[in-house]
């Protein structure tokens, strides 16, 4: 049996089709919200949103997204297929194939996504451990798995820290602001931040110059910083750390506290963030603070180059 299909944009009627396709009937009306959510905030366009169809009838769907105002795409979206037929697996691979072909033209030289467990929404995503083996076998590497951790509306927001004083980014300037990144970075276990700029991929979070924090000690000596920040679909820690040498002195759960109190006051949410598995103190701050850990993350990436 043939499993060959066409992978086509979506008109602009049928983005209810599309919400609907390969997806359990009692998530279709969240998954439909979640699409018009992206779409308004430019994270995602209508051509950049694929059906999958066999036999002429949809049986699958795929999507690109980036963060607003970008040009780009950077990931793979609610990508889903018909797990119970037995070509599942065939039409997935040629989707994937052709979704890489799709970002390479448009300018992409990786092509991410992410995989969180247990199942739960915006994407719904069955079937866990074949999607990880169907991304393993078309050319997706894992590069890293977070924590998620999600902030109650009703949780206490942590008492201010003593002893530490904060100067915004609007205060003390981007290339000041840049530098402590730099510093906070060194020897940090989490494994995406060794090979990226930190810096510029939080600038690609909606955010205002006094909502970014750099801590010092009474005497002047710089501890840390964090940035919240607002993402697509929540906001967000977009990233907390303390210099090498003031690190193991509880730095940490001020920062975090600091960061918390931030992203009450604009009291936008859903409110979440993640740590890297091998951030133990991370994480331990976290849920020092109050934040519920909720899924596991899996970020996956196909190089694109070549």
């Amino acid at each position: 049996m043939t499993t060959d299909i066409r992978l086509r944009p979506i008109a602009e009627s049928e983005l209810a089709i599309f919400a609907a396709t390969a997806t359990d009937p009692a998530h279709a009306e969240a998954v439909h919200r979640y699409v018009d959510d992206l779409l308004a905030k430019g994270a995602m366009r209508r051509d950049w949103c694929f059906l999958a169809e066999w036999n002429g009838a949809p049986i699958a769907r795929i999507a690109f997204w980036t963060l607003p105002g970008a040009t780009i795409p950077s990931d793979i979206v609610l990508f889903d297929l018909p797990w119970a037929a037995p070509e599942a697996e065939a039409f997935g691979a040629s989707m994937l194939r052709r979704m890489a072909d799709r970002a390479r033209a448009l300018g992409a030289y990786a092509l991410g996504h992410v995989l969180d467990t247990p199942v739960q929404a915006p994407q719904w995503q069955a079937e866990p451990e074949r999607r990880r083996a169907l991304l393993a076998a078309n050319g997706f590497e894992i590069r890293r798995e977070t924590v998620r951790f999600e902030l109650d509306p009703a949780t206490p927001v942590p008492p201010p820290a003593d002893g530490l004083v904060f100067r915004s980014m609007a205060e003390v300037g981007e290339a000041a602001f840049r530098a402590a990144t730099e510093r906070v970075t060194e020897g940090t276990l989490d494994r995406r931040i060794g090979d990226e700029d930190i810096f510029a991929d939080a600038q690609g979070l909606q955010h205002e110059p006094g909502w970014w924090e750099l801590a010092y000690e009474p005497g002047g000596a710089l501890v840390g910083l964090v940035m919240p920040a607002l993402a697509p679909s929540m906001a967000t820690i977009g990233y907390v750390g303390v210099v090498p040498e003031r690190r193991g002195r509880g730095h940490i759960h001020a920062l975090l506290a600091r960061g918390t109190a931030t992203l009450a006051r604009l009291g936008r949410w859903p409110v979440k963030a993640d740590a890297d598995t091998r951030n133990t103190p991370m994480a331990d701050a976290f849920r020092r603070a109050g934040w519920r850990e909720f899924a596991i993350r899996t970020e996956f990436e196909r190089p694109l180059a070549g």
